[in-house]
C-alpha cells in the first residue's frame, strides 16, 4: 500500500470512530500522565488535536510540567510556551487546528522539550510514522537531542504492521494507544 492509500485508509477508519474518541482519548491521556518519563521531565510539547485524533488536552490536569505547542511559521514547525488552553486560537492555516498566535510568546529550543507527543495516521510497533504529509514533524524530530522522548500518540486501531518509509521518514521511541504505551 502506497502512503497516499494508507493516509485514505486511515482517514476512513478514524471517521469511523465517533463518541468512543472521547472515552479512548481519556484512556491515552492517563496512560501518558502515569508513564514514568513523562512523570521525570517537565518541559513537555503537545499539539492541538483534530477532531479525529486523540484528544490529550487532559494532561493539562494531571501532567505536571510546561507546555508547549507547534506553530507553523514561515512553512516551518516551531513550538512555543503555552501558559493556558485559552493561549490557542484557530490557526490561520486549518480551521481545526489552534495554534499559540502571540508572536510575544517565547519560543521553545529543541534542545529545552524533554518529551514531544508527536500525532500520526498510522505508526508501526517499531517507531515507523506516517503522517499527514507535509513532512513538518520529520524535519522537527530530526532536530531534537537523542535523549528527548518521541512518544506517537493514535487509537490502537492506527498501529500498522508495515509502512513504507523514505530516508527523511523520523521514528518515534514509543507510541501511546488507548491500550498503553508500548516502547520499542
Amino acid at each position: 500500500m502506497t502512503k497516499a492509500e494508507l493516509r485514505r485508509d486511515m482517514r476512513t477508519r478514524l471517521a469511523a470512530l465517533g463518541p468512543a474518541r472521547a472515552g479512548k482519548s481519556q484512556a491515552i491521556a492517563t496512560s501518558i500522565a502515569a508513564h514514568p518519563a513523562v512523570l521525570r521531565r517537565r518541559r513537555i510539547a503537545l499539539f492541538s488535536p483534530l477532531p479525529s485524533e486523540p484528544d490529550i488536552e487532559e494532561l493539562w490536569k494531571t501532567s505536571p510540567g510546561q507546555f508547549c505547542y507547534p506553530r507553523i511559521v514561515r512553512g516551518e514547525l516551531e513550538f512555543v510556551e503555552v501558559a493556558r488552553l485559552a493561549d490557542l486560537t484557530i490557526s490561520p492555516w486549518h480551521p481545526q487546528i489552534r495554534e499559540p498566535v502571540d508572536p510575544a510568546a517565547r519560543i521553545v529550543l529543541p534542545a529545552e522539550i524533554e518529551v514531544i507527543l508527536v500525532p500520526g495516521l498510522a505508526f508501526t510497533r517499531r517507531g515507523q510514522r506516517l503522517g499527514r504529509g507535509g513532512g513538518n514533524y520529520d524535519r522537527y524530530l530530526a532536530t531534537l537531542r537523542s535523549s528527548t522522548l518521541k512518544l506517537g500518540v493514535c487509537f490502537a486501531m492506527q498501529i500498522v504492521e508495515m509502512l513504507p518509509t523514505e530516508p527523511h521518514d523520523q521514528r518515534v521511541d514509543a507510541v501511546a494507544t488507548e491500550e498503553g504505551i508500548f516502547a520499542l
